[in-house]
């Protein structure tokens, strides 16, 4: 009888044993973090900073891959393919949640085809216009658009975008109507509003509220649960009557299905100390990015969840994804 106990301790023994010994040789070759958007815009320099966080933690070089292309597509499907060994990752965003709201075939599961790893930002979006609009808050903005009908346009970053597919919500919600200008990226797009172009603009708020204190903007409302810290002067869309309008932008790490689970633990301290720095947490400030450390179980649910969001504001707004 004692034999038969003995078998099954020592084989959770040798288990645990090995997964000690395959959380100490992680990582055994260099790191790689795929970002699905071009060198210097916000998700590369969060992808950097965690990148260098890593090399001084793990002791791996880590290098940047800038994939753009596809709404994310193009960088989500080369970590599908990838290895399951930890040393491939992927810095992913709220468009990994839009497209796969949208339910168009893509080349991957969203879901099934990764691991989560850990959770990076969260940050609402600001309603921002330019200072000679004449409007200080959101209901001077509705009420502007409602008497200059198909007069007054904002700017998107494409119908994929979560600043398309939130404009359409609220314009919806509010009975608005206004004309949609696409831009290729949020630069060229925020100097068009700055510029007097364009009427508004959907930005991240630390960037929104640095252009706001500066003059070259006025801040509207946030799209978060609650005033940003950043900005607690600038009321949200449910204090000016729209509680159901809430958004907020997010990036996450991923890793391909079957990654080891030492690995992503390893990773995930690693991640979440790096996140609680002041350097990284600067660096992602400065690009206008909100540190918001999470666990595995938290990024996934996270997912999840804003899967559904978008899928719900996709069917209230009848929009289609880019190219469709």
């Amino acid at each position: 009888m004692g034999k038969f106990m003995i078998r099954p301790v020592l084989a959770i023994l040798l288990a645990a044993l090995c997964e000690l010994a395959a959380a100490q040789s992680f990582p055994s070759k260099p790191l790689r973090i795929l970002v699905a958007f071009p060198p210097g815009g916000g998700t590369d320099v969060a992808a950097r900073a965690l990148g260098e966080h890593l090399y001084r933690e793990l002791g791996q070089p880590v290098v940047v891959d800038n994939r753009p292309g596809g709404n994310s597509v193009i960088a989500t499907e080369a970590l599908a393919r990838a290895e399951p060994d930890g040393h491939t990752l992927l810095l992913t965003t709220d468009f990994h949640s839009i497209n796969a709201a949208f339910g168009a075939p893509l080349p991957y599961d969203s879901l099934k085809d990764f691991a989560f790893v850990a959770r990076v930002s969260t940050s609402p979006l600001m309603l921002v216009t330019y200072p000679a609009a004449g409007m200080k808050s959101l209901n001077e903005a509705i009420a502007a658009a409602r008497a200059q009908p198909g007069k007054l346009s904002f700017a998107s970053l494409g119908t994929s975008s979560p600043h398309y597919l939130g404009f359409e919500w609220f314009k919806r919600m509010a009975k608005l109507d206004m004309i949609d200008v696409p831009y290729k990226g949020g630069g060229p797009a925020l100097a068009a509003v700055m510029g007097g172009q364009l009427t508004f603009s959907f930005i991240v708020a630390s960037n929104g509220i640095r252009q706001a204190k500066a003059g070259k903007l006025v801040a509207l409302a946030v799209t978060g649960p609650a005033r940003a810290s950043i900005a607690p002067e600038v009321p949200t869309f449910a204090e000016s009557g729209y509680p159901e309008f809430v958004m907020l932008n997010w990036y996450g790490i991923l890793a391909p299905a079957g990654t080891p689970r030492p690995a992503i633990q390893r990773l995930n301290a690693s991640i979440v100390a790096g996140l609680k720095t002041a350097e990284v947490q600067g660096r992602l400030e400065s690009a206008g990015v909100d540190a918001a450390p999470g666990t595995p179980e938290e990024l996934e649910a996270w997912v999840r969840k804003d899967i559904a969001h978008y899928r719900r504001m996709i069917e209230l707004t009848g929009a289609k994804p880019e190219g469709r």
